[in-house]
């Protein structure tokens, strides 16, 4: 997306220069003008009356030294996406009156973008500082204090944001997630319903609160909020993955493989190209006993070395996976189990593998026709407790 079309949802059209004549100059009507045009999506029109300004009338804005001029002309670069140029226009704004609270908001956004976070959170702090009722100023310091880590200074942000906008989705919904880091549920929960409520069918806020949900164990609301996104986007294959795992969780099979034919039926469609590209879903994610179990169910076996399932067991304090259980039917083992006449020329071999992160493999069973999930599952679940027995081994000296 265009930056320009984003910062809309920030109200920044929105804002209305007052200038200190009554009468504005050929420059800053030019300038305005080009800036409308990003507004009306029409960037491709606006750029190039921005490149012939470049050799008429923008160096009149220069010479003037008019810190409203500049204030324009970085806009104009802004929404071109001409950082450089714009990050010295509105420099020079300020270096003419450092009391333009946009300039500093709008500095702010440039110095995020190039990943100065110190530098950016000053800027809107500055900003703030100048007015105290720059809704878009404390949004993007609480993005940016989110993003350096300290969410506990971003809520107060959005909360300064609310305070302005009740109204706000977006706000409702940053603060949503920020109080579900900081594993504030209820809070969380509050804000993420303030967010529906005021939009009852905002995807985002209905995804993420059906993942709230399932984070807490309470998969029917979780499954509620996922059947309304997906009522709202019936191709949502994240979504619809998310029912598989939720009616997993509830024993509710007959639901759960409704979901998995629907997953399906969005992969062969070819409507998404991200889910057509990734070639997997994630079927479960749930609590064991050693620590968190996700699954991986790829959608077709191709390549040298496919498989079908990946069980992951991965700590949940690291994150790391401390062990991987996959059903697979690699290339090679099928060619050698077809010339040995294992198996007929249209048929495959699956084997069952544990791979630790030392580089441990094991081999747990070969199968002459793909097992079905459960029967892989518990062998998984086994493997993780050492209690399934192994074919074969290969083991990392120390």
């Amino acid at each position: 997306m265009m930056r320009y079309a984003f910062l809309i949802l920030i109200s920044l059209f929105a804002m209305n220069y007052s200038f200190a004549d009554s009468t504005e100059s050929s420059p800053h009507q030019q300038l305005q003008k080009i800036i409308d045009l990003f507004k009306d999506d029409l960037p491709q029109e606006a750029i190039a009356q921005l490149q012939q300004g470049e050799d008429e009338w923008i160096p009149d804005i220069r010479a003037a030294e008019d810190a409203q001029g500049f204030m324009l002309l970085g806009r104009a670069y802004f929404y071109a996406e001409m950082d450089a140029e714009a990050f010295e226009a509105f420099e020079a704004a300020l270096l003419l009156d450092r009391s333009l609270s946009r300039a500093h908001f709008f500095v702010g956004l440039l110095q995020k973008y190039a990943g100065d976070l110190g530098s950016a959170e000053q800027s809107f702090r500055n900003a703030i500082d100048l007015n105290e009722q720059d809704e878009d100023s404390f949004i993007e310091l609480g993005r940016t204090l989110q993003a350096k880590g300290d969410l506990s200074g971003a809520s107060a942000a959005y909360e300064n944001a609310l305070l302005l906008d009740r109204s706000s989705v977006e706000i409702s919904l940053e603060l949503a997630i920020v109080y579900a880091q900081l594993g504030d549920t209820a809070n969380a929960e509050r804000y993420f319903l303030t967010a529906i409520a005021q939009n009852p069918d905002h995807i985002d806020a209905n995804y993420n609160l059906g993942q709230l949900y399932q984070s807490t164990q309470q998969h029917r609301l979780a499954i509620e909020r996922f059947q309304h996104v997906i009522k709202l986007t019936p191709n949502d294959w994240r979504a619809i993955s998310k029912l598989v795992q939720e009616n997993e969780a509830l024993g509710d099979i007959p639901a759960r493989d409704m979901a998995i034919e629907k997953i399906y039926a969005v992969w062969r469609s070819n409507l998404s190209d991200d889910f057509i590209e990734q070639g997997f879903y994630i079927r479960e994610q749930t609590q064991v006993e050693q620590g968190k179990l996700f699954v991986l169910e790829y959608l077709e076996l191709k390549g040298e070395r496919p498989r079908k399932y990946v069980f992951s067991l991965v700590d949940e304090q690291t994150g790391e996976v401390k062990f991987d259980v996959s059903l697979g039917s690699y290339e090679t083992t099928n060619d050698a189990a077809k010339s040995m006449g294992t198996i007929g020329p249209d048929e495959r071999l699956f084997h069952i593998d544990g791979y630790a992160p030392n580089g441990n493999h094991y081999t747990y069973g070969f199968f002459d026709s793909m097992p079905s999930y459960e029967s892989t599952r518990e062998i998984a679940l086994n493997a993780f407790e050492g209690k399934q027995g192994i074919v074969s081994q290969t083991v990392i000296a120390d």
